[in-house]
């Protein structure tokens, strides 16, 4: 399916543990490389709880970067992949572990209508995924007055991940990375991070590229 596409293809991933007929990595060697070369727009919805695991969160952070579109949402119902509006797939018992995987596949119909509305749906509703672009060990503020370890601070902070899991994506101390808010906070004078995060959506520290990637709502929250 996803060789086939010529205008874009939509995932939604929710975490569960589900047979896998091939992994995100090499699907994305295989399939998605070669689709974005093609000039195939990639866009997915992941759960937050992804981005928990520093692996998938370092791959998907790799994948924003190339130029996938991915939003992050609390909770999935189900997980999904259409193309080009043309086809959909998804599994036939998606919480039964005890059984051979057993997809269906939908055409040209209104449950295919119903898909993509459900995928449109969950991708605006979610925040937007933000490319560091960066280097954890590099000094370069990259020209939006943040230095570099910083900036994926903020970026992760605004998809919603907790202290605890920024630090294990970034490997460095759950203190450190409080300490480092706490700072960008008496910089700016924010009191809370609900302030910070209005500082950070009115300031522009993650603007150029990351301002493609806010969602419509975005523009009304502080992040």
């Amino acid at each position: 399916m996803q060789d086939q596409a010529t205008i874009e293809v939509c995932t939604m991933m929710p975490l569960r543990e589900v047979h896998a007929v091939i992994t995100v990595e090499d699907n994305h060697d295989e399939i998605e490389d070669v689709l974005m070369r093609r000039g195939v727009a990639l866009r997915s919805v992941i759960e937050r709880d992804w981005l928990e695991r520093p692996e998938m969160a370092a791959t998907a952070a790799a994948y924003a970067a190339q130029g996938q579109h991915i939003s992050v949402v609390d909770e999935l119902p189900i997980k999904l992949i259409t193309v080009d509006r043309r086809m959909a797939l998804l599994p036939l018992a998606p919480e039964r572990d005890d059984v051979d995987p057993v997809a269906l596949a939908v055409h040209g119909t209104g449950l295919l209508t119903a898909l993509s509305s459900l995928f449109e749906a969950h991708f605006e509703r979610g925040w937007r995924l933000l490319p560091s672009g960066v280097d954890p060990g590099a000094g370069d503020t990259g020209g939006t007055g943040l230095d570099a370890v910083d900036r994926q601070i903020v970026s992760l902070l605004y998809v919603g991940l907790t202290d605890a899991a920024i630090a294990r994506q970034l490997g460095m101390g759950h203190r450190t990375v409080q300490r480092r808010l706490q700072s960008l906070m008496v910089e700016v004078g924010a009191a809370t991070r609900f302030q910070l995060g209005w500082h950070v959506a009115c300031s522009g520290w993650l603007d150029e590229t990351d301002a493609q990637s806010t969602p419509n709502r975005g523009e009304n929250s502080a992040g």
